[in-house]
């Protein structure tokens, strides 16, 4: 059984990150299946905004698209919208004629694209040129802050988090391929607790840092990083 804060400090949820498409966690097939079309279909282009809470998995799956569509890694760029700068719209050209010559199309990434503020438009402009040539995968926690014009040029989804049942599915998923065995109803009264406020639903970060815990918890050893802990029942 592997202990999360062993030798390296490896989390045992980020250790199982998703390398492909189909180990993603949705919270709803719909969401799957339309971004599915993306992923196996390497000639889709277009715009798309994944609109979602903190820590819901957006970044990881625009990855993951971009990964299972593209034959060479420098067909994708990904950019932070705070650090776009004036010399990213030449990136993502050069980035797009790279996997035209090398029979890819290029897929553009930009996370937290509300946070380009002012330079929306730049974008805008960028898109109506290059709507057809290239995949952009937009990432936000705040659609609202998006100008109208690149949503409405834009196809939109919404990654959903999880409730309480069905993060146990996820964590179990996690924590049984490791050797650890917890009771479904107990998994869901602890995920309930963690919903604060009028929350309903749990991000995959909130799940991931439980199952951190479960596992610190009830490792052989106790972890070199910290107290041992008990899980609440």
């Amino acid at each position: 059984m592997q202990n999360t804060c062993g030798e390296f400090g490896v989390s045992l949820w980020n250790a199982n990150t998703p390398t492909c498409f189909n180990d993603i966690a949705f919270a709803d097939n719909y969401t799957r299946e339309d971004l599915a079309d993306y992923a196996y279909n390497s000639n889709l282009t277009g715009n798309i905004i994944l609109e979602g809470g903190y820590g819901s998995g957006k970044s990881t799956i625009a990855q993951i698209i971009a990964t299972e569509r593209l034959a060479d890694s420098l067909s994708m760029f990904e950019i932070n919208g705070e650090v776009w700068s004036d010399d990213t719209l030449t990136v993502i050209e050069n980035t797009y004629a790279w996997a035209t010559a090398n029979g890819n199309i290029a897929v553009a990434i930009i996370n937290e694209v509300d946070r380009l503020k002012d330079k929306q438009f730049k974008l805008r402009d960028f898109l109506d040129k290059h709507a057809q040539r290239l995949l952009v995968i937009m990432t936000t926690n705040h659609l609202a802050n998006i100008d109208g014009s690149i949503v409405d040029r834009s196809d939109v989804y919404y990654v959903r988090g999880f409730t309480p049942q069905k993060a146990v599915g996820i964590a179990q998923h996690v924590l049984q391929r490791h050797g650890y065995t917890f009771a479904d109803d107990d998994l869901e009264k602890l995920f309930t607790r963690r919903l604060v406020g009028d929350e309903e639903e749990l991000s995959l970060r909130q799940i991931g840092r439980i199952v951190d815990k479960l596992a610190m918890q009830n490792a052989p050893t106790p972890p070199k990083c910290g107290g041992s802990l008990r899980l609440v029942k």
